[in-house]
């Protein structure tokens, strides 16, 4: 019978569980199918049928899925229309308690359930609101108010709590909608959005703090009173205690969404409700913090510390988000959570260890601080969200011109606490790198913390500490104060002479920089402790006794880290000079440190990094003529062992390259030994960001070198091991191949035109695999920038530069990259000639037919180049290309637009460009012109027509740099169709029109200098969005002229011959 009962059981529980499989797996359906098929979204092609939900099934939806929420059921008590009515459904409540079926209990319960049921619902709520289903929150407001009343009746009753807990758990589901529809909606920016989350806030906020918030605190607060007298424990209920407190932070999460997206109007309007929610957040917070921030671990149960945690960042990041968004509604609540998380902030850190200083014997005890209860994580929520709020008051000018929060502001930033504040904050600052300062609190679910990561790995702690983010960083957020202090007009007058006070401190540095360096050992800690800057460190922040050493250098570490991140504000303060400070000390102290052997080091190369990296934050203030000699420490710097100083090193000689401009001898003394560390760097390094950024200082160096030399050895030095790099530059480093190509573009550039050939064999075929892999697809405009500078350096046509050419009609069907492609296209017209366009003239036709007639005005002038060059080089033969590929079509297809201006046409300046090429190709080749052209419109676009556009758009043709050119083509063209031209309908209309064919020759013949140097060659200019390359432009400028000066002559020779005749 036991083992039938049990079978039955394990049958039930089977059958349940694959039930509740379904009913998620169709929610989870619901959701996508929502996505795609609620709402017209505008994509796919104009016009298609689009397969949307109807608005039965819309409301159907709406009612079934707020049925499930708030009474475990599909189908609706009463049929009730939801899908625009403004009334609160209240008939969605379970009426009678006694009448609910074990079904409804199971999908009440069914967490998985209701929780993707809360998104769906989130998603139909951005899609309706405001304008659809107005009655979805007031239901669950509803609904919330009456299952709270609900539970108060049936509370005291015998055998109640089943019931109680079902009427619970509707709550929830009803308060975890709410919440996932309000953070769905808060991101919305439209103000009939902002309007709508106003009035939401306004109508229902009270309801929600009444029903939803109080019962919850006020349990909260019952417990918090007997845990007082209970030696402060809190541990009691179990799991209804668990359960309290996450309601109380779903509730506090609603709420927070209503406060910050309409805290201003609130304030305006429901003043005194504000108060309230304020007064009991500051309330909670003040009781709990302590209990949290505390050394002690018995003040609340160890199973009730991460929701309690969490319920506690909510509050504090409500706090945080309402001051930042809004500063000015904020202002007269300020001094209260001042206060509170200023004293929350110290009650982390600790106070400092005056005692330890005091002691004789250091150094006999060993366990000193042992017993210290560190900060517990540098990823601490508390502490980065205590500093965020004071930053972002200090940060806030606002407040000088609010009069009380002026009064607030100067009352509690007086200069003994800033000064106190900011000794704390620089202790904070590097609190990542000794690992004895980090604990891990296996209760908290941050993420683990890193801090020991430079030295198990000192590349990936120079990334990491590099992307640090206030957000999630503790020293980072520490930083952001400080800097929010010593702008501030309220604390800036302390803090830049406090902190000045520390860099003329020269003994203590040079103390710190032996010790760090190894020539000083075996000093009395005591000797240390009274070398401290800032003084006895912070209990929980202290390296303690046996390591006092430590101390000294986290101090000095962050006193540079300071004066580098206030570079600016320090330079107008009076007093202070960074040059003053490089030459006094700054320059003193990393010279010696350099000049140690590595072997010495007792401790990391702390210092030795910061400073360096100082010299990158100051670079426009770095004496590079110093004794000292900058560069060589840098160069020195990145010969030494440790990675994450290497790359320091990198990142400060590449701030400091700007300097060097007008040095060729000292960049050249640079790059010697510089570029073979580099690549040696690059070698060890496993970040494709390190090797990145060792392969653009390297560019960099070679692009900086105008003016200067550098010897066959060195350049050899640098060229061989990109070969290597590249073949190796798979996956994750692939990007390296972008900067191998900008390294052989800037030596190409170096070299210049007589020796940029050798480059061919190396370079030609990255430059094809860059075009010809997809995976490559992201060097496409790297190697067209170098496959331009290695074409403009050439001096003649080469068929290896040749053979790349077949790659442009793939590249031409993607217009991002058509400025530069026909650049290309038109040097690779103008110096291959005659053999260029033999072997490439169907893959030139190609690209036109791309392109012609596709783009925007501004890409159609570059293409013209392409036209143009093309005409000039090759009268007759450029205009049966086009003629053949369907360009000239295009061309007199959009002219004939113009004329009858069907309102698509292009405009003038497109059409003069198309008239110009057209008039090249007439003169060559007249019968080349495929005229009368019938349009679509059934309009003629004949020879009448074709002249009589030349002639009306003469005066605009005259516009612009290169007006007198199309003005003498289309002279020219006219000209040429009197008599004895064989057009006998162009002759016809050329007389018809002699009055103002006629004032066009003059004009011309009065405008145009005999010898044709006011006529300039074509050009475009280099757009905002396109990258000026300069390399090779005296050779191109020479050939244009070449090319077309015998074009010119021979035109005008025919105009004022043709003039003649008639």
């Amino acid at each position: 019978m036991d083992q039938e009962n049990e079978s039955s059981s394990a049958t039930h529980k089977a059958a349940v569980a694959a039930a509740a499989t379904m009913r998620l797996a169709a929610v989870l359906s619901l959701k996508a199918a929502i996505t795609r098929r609620w709402k017209d979204k505008g994509r796919g092609k104009v016009g298609a049928t689009k397969n949307l939900l109807g608005e039965g099934a819309k409301k159907l939806l709406r009612t079934s899925m707020l049925n499930l929420v708030l009474a475990g059921r599909v189908v609706a008590a009463k049929e009730s229309a939801v899908g625009g009515s403004n009334n609160h459904q209240t008939d969605f409540m379970i009426a009678n308690p006694n009448d609910i079926t074990r079904e409804q209990v199971e999908l009440i319960q069914d967490r998985a359930l209701q929780t993707n049921i809360a998104s769906l619902l989130s998603k139909i709520a951005r899609m309706d609101l405001p304008l659809m289903w107005q009655g979805l929150i007031p239901s669950l407001v509803e609904a919330v108010r009456c299952a709270q009343g609900t539970v108060y009746q049936i509370k005291h009753q015998p055998q109640s709590k089943q019931m109680q807990q079902l009427f619970q758990a509707v709550i929830y589901n009803a308060m975890n909608s709410l919440e996932a529809i309000l953070s769905e909606i808060s991101t919305q920016r439209l103000l009939v959005d902002k309007k709508y989350r106003n009035s939401i806030a306004l109508q229902y906020l009270g309801s929600i703090v009444e029903s939803g918030l109080m019962p919850p605190f006020q349990e909260l607060e019952s417990l918090g009173n007997t845990a007082s007298n209970n030696n402060g424990m809190m541990g009691g209920g179990g799991e209804c205690i668990a359960f309290t407190l996450r309601y109380a932070t779903l509730t506090s999460r609603v709420v927070s969404h209503m406060m910050i997206s309409s805290f201003s109007k609130l304030v305006e309007e429901k003043s005194l409700l504000v108060d309230r929610i304020l007064t009991l957040t500051h309330s909670f917070l003040s009781r709990w913090l302590p209990c949290i921030l505390g050394d002690s671990d018995d003040a609340v149960h160890v199973t009730l510390r991460k929701p309690l945690k969490q319920l506690l960042r909510v509050h504090c990041d409500l706090i945080v988000d309402l001051q930042s968004s809004h500063p000015e509604s904020f202002a007269r609540y300020l001094t209260p959570f001042l206060t509170l998380f200023h004293s929350s902030l110290m009650c982390i850190v600790g106070v400092p260890e005056q005692k330890r200083c005091q002691r004789r014997n250091v150094a006999n005890n060993n366990d000193l601080g042992a017993n210290n209860s560190n900060l517990r994580c540098g990823t601490d929520r508390f502490a980065i969200a205590f500093l965020s709020f004071l930053a972002n008051v200090a940060g806030t000018s606002k407040y000088a011109d609010l009069v009380n929060a002026k009064r607030e502001m100067a009352s509690f930033f007086t200069p003994s606490l800033v000064q106190s504040l900011s000794r704390t904050l620089l202790q904070l600052f590097s609190i990542h790198i000794s690992p004895i300062q980090i604990g891990h609190n296996d209760d908290d679910d941050d993420s683990e913390y890193d801090a020991v990561l430079w030295q198990d790995d000192p590349e990936a702690f120079y990334h990491w500490e590099m992307n640090r983010s206030s957000e999630e960083d503790v020293g980072c957020a520490a930083q952001n104060l400080f800097l929010a202090l010593a702008e501030s007009s309220f604390s800036g007058d302390v803090v830049l002479p406090w902190l000045m006070g520390f860099v003329t401190n020269v003994v203590s540095q040079r103390l710190a920089v032996e010790l760090e360096g190894g020539i000083s050992f075996g000093i009395d800690p005591q000797i240390i402790y009274s070398a401290l800057p800032l003084g006895a460190p912070c209990a929980k922040l202290s390296s303690g006794a046996e390591n006092a050493s430590m101390d000294l250098l986290l101090q000095w570490d962050a006193i540079y880290t300071a004066a580098g991140l206030m570079g600016s504000i320090l330079e107008n303060y009076t007093g202070y000079s960074f040059q003053t400070w490089f030459r006094v000390s700054v320059g003193d102290c990393l010279s010696m440190l350099l000049r140690q052997s590595k072997q010495q080091r007792t401790q990391l190369p702390i210092l030795q990094r910061r400073m360096i990296w100082l010299l990158s934050c100051n670079a426009n203030q770095v004496p590079i003529s110093s004794p000292f000699n900058p560069f060589g420490m840098l160069s020195s710097a990145i010969l030494d062992q440790d990675v994450c100083v290497r790359l320091t090193a990198v990142q400060a000689m590449d701030a400091l390259l700007p300097q060097c401009e007008d040095a060729p001898s000292l960049l050249q003394s640079i790059v010697e030994p510089t570029a073979p560390a580099l690549y040696q760097l690059v070698n060890e390094c496993a970040e494709v960001e390190s090797r990145s950024s060792c392969l653009d200082l390297l560019s960099n160096l070679i692009c900086m070198q105008t003016g200067g030399s550098l010897t066959n050895e060195i350049l050899n030095t640098i060229v061989a091991p990109l070969s290597s790099i590249w073949d190796n530059a798979i996956d994750q480093n692939l990007r390296l191949k972008r900067s191998v190509l900008t390294i052989l573009s800037c030596i190409a550039s170096f070299v210049g035109p007589e020796s940029c050939s050798v480059l061919y064999p190396l370079v030609l075929p990255m430059i094809d695999e860059s075009f010809a892999r997809e995976e490559n697809v992201f060097l496409v405009e790297e190697a067209l920038k170098i496959w331009w500078v290695f074409l403009r350096l050439s001096r003649k046509y080469d068929s290896l530069l040749g053979k790349l050419f077949i790659h442009t009609v793939e590249l031409s069907k993607d217009f991002d990259h058509l400025m530069i492609l026909m650049r290309v296209t038109e040097h690779y017209i103008i110096l291959g000639g005659a053999t260029f366009l033999n072997d490439h003239a169907t893959t030139i036709q190609s690209v036109l037919s791309h392109v012609v007639g596709e783009v925007r005005p501004r890409g159609t002038a570059y293409i013209f180049l392409v036209i143009e060059a093309l005409l000039c080089s090759f009268p007759v033969e450029g205009g049966a290309l086009l003629n053949s590929c369907g360009v000239l079509k295009t061309l007199i297809e959009a002219c004939a637009s113009s004329y009858f201006d069907d309102g698509k046409c292009d405009p003038d300046r497109v059409i003069v460009l198309y008239l110009a090429a057209l008039a090249r190709v007439s003169l060559s080749r007249p019968d080349t012109l495929q005229l009368p052209l019938k349009l679509p419109s059934g309009a003629v676009f004949g020879e009448e027509e074709f002249i009589s556009l030349y002639t009306g758009k003469f005066q605009v043709a005259g516009n612009g740099a290169h007006g007198l050119l199309y003005q003498k083509l289309w002279a020219l063209l006219l000209l040429s169709f009197y008599p004895p031209c064989q057009l006998a309908s162009c002759c016809n209309t050329v007389l018809r029109k002699s009055k103002t064919i006629f004032n066009i020759f003059i004009s011309v013949l009065k405008n145009v200098h005999p010898n044709g140097t006011n006529l300039l060659s074509y050009e475009v200019g280099c757009g905002d969005d396109e990258e000026s390359i300069y390399i090779g432009e005296d050779f191109y400028d020479a050939l244009l002229q070449g090319q077309r000066a015998n074009v010119n002559i021979i035109l005008w020779s025919c105009c004022l011959l043709c003039l003649h005749l008639c």
